[in-house]
């Protein structure tokens, strides 16, 4: 079988079973891809939707290591994604408007489901809002682990919760007496946003040549096949930091995407490999795989984003849905 055909394989079956993170069975929003520890949404009546911060991935990387038992001999191999839109770069505004849109569908949806909501203004307006320990997010490009993203907050408004822990000491009585003020529970929430899915497969295999007892040495060849395959899809990805959830009672709830919300959406123009981009310096024992570039424009790269960030507002309620209904 060739590389091609296995590379094939590999992406139908990814895109196969990439369909189940977003539905379930019976076509209903999976519920499950997002978890929660806590009790705050069984009683939300009012929500105050008091931050939306969101990173955007502007270079996507995977990677993979093996290890063959029978010799120990590793490898690795990893491959990056870069995004590329060819009408001139994303701005600010871009990505300000794609997260403004994200809080505005979010309000809308949490009332047509019967969620009563806080307006922006009356966030705005708390000493909890003005008070925040880190005013506003860097919007300038981070990079780390061979990714590159940028990060935005809905309504350029403050950092009132900087992830992980959920509020503690004084902070308690403060955020609660916010929700009082706002008349509802709160949620604080941090979302990825990725452009591509990426596979990564490495094979070990060893062989030897067998010579008559006593002879030495004798001849061990290992070999490594490498195979990758990339696909454009908009989705939302598990982020490394926590949404939070809090009530007027100090009761805290944390919130966890488990598995990426995948949208399906057609927004590349082109998809090319580009060696041009592949870097010299790689992991220990790794193969770096020639660089794929994704190709769309401004508005197809904002119409899929949107897409994404609305499929996790949706999943987001259902799931508020269905803990009231426990």
């Amino acid at each position: 079988m060739n590389t091609n055909m296995i590379t094939s394989m590999i992406a139908m079956l990814f895109i196969a079973t990439a369909t189940t993170a977003q539905t379930s069975a019976d076509g209903k929003i999976n519920t499950d891809a997002i978890q929660t520890a806590g009790k705050v949404m069984k009683h939300i009546d009012k929500f105050g939707v008091a931050q939306l911060t969101v990173s955007y991935k502007l270079t996507s990387t995977e990677s993979t290591m093996g290890k063959e038992r029978s010799t120990g001999k590793s490898a690795g191999a990893k491959l990056t994604a870069y995004l590329e839109t060819t009408d001139g770069q994303l701005t600010s505004e871009d990505f300000q408007e794609i997260t403004d849109y994200f809080y505005s569908y979010f309000q809308k949806k949490l009332k047509e489901k019967g969620i009563d909501t806080v307006a922006w203004k009356t966030i705005a307006a708390t000493d909890f809002y003005k008070d925040a320990d880190e005013k506003t997010v860097s919007n300038d490009e981070q990079k780390g682990s061979d990714q590159v993203w940028v990060t935005f907050n809905a309504n350029k408004g403050n950092i009132l919760y900087g992830g992980f822990a959920a509020f503690a000491f004084g902070k308690i009585k403060k955020a609660s007496n916010f929700c009082n003020e706002i008349g509802g529970a709160a949620g604080f929430f941090y979302v990825t946003v990725d452009f591509a899915d990426i596979l990564v497969n490495l094979k070990i295999s060893t062989g030897g040549s067998v010579y008559p007892s006593g002879y030495y040495p004798y001849t061990v060849t290992t070999s490594y096949k490498y195979h990758s395959a990339t696909k454009p899809d908009m989705k939302i990805l598990p982020s490394d930091t926590n949404s939070l959830l809090w009530n007027a009672k100090s009761q805290a709830q944390n919130v966890s995407l488990q598995q990426d919300l995948k949208t399906d959406t057609k927004y590349e123009t082109a998809v090319n490999q580009d060696p041009s981009r592949l870097k010299n310096k790689a992991f220990a024992f790794a193969k770096s795989m020639n660089p794929v570039v994704i190709e769309t424009t401004r508005e197809k790269y904002k119409s899929a984003a949107k897409t994404a960030l609305e499929k996790y507002a949706d999943t987001f309620i259902a799931k508020v849905q269905e803990e009231k209904k426990g």
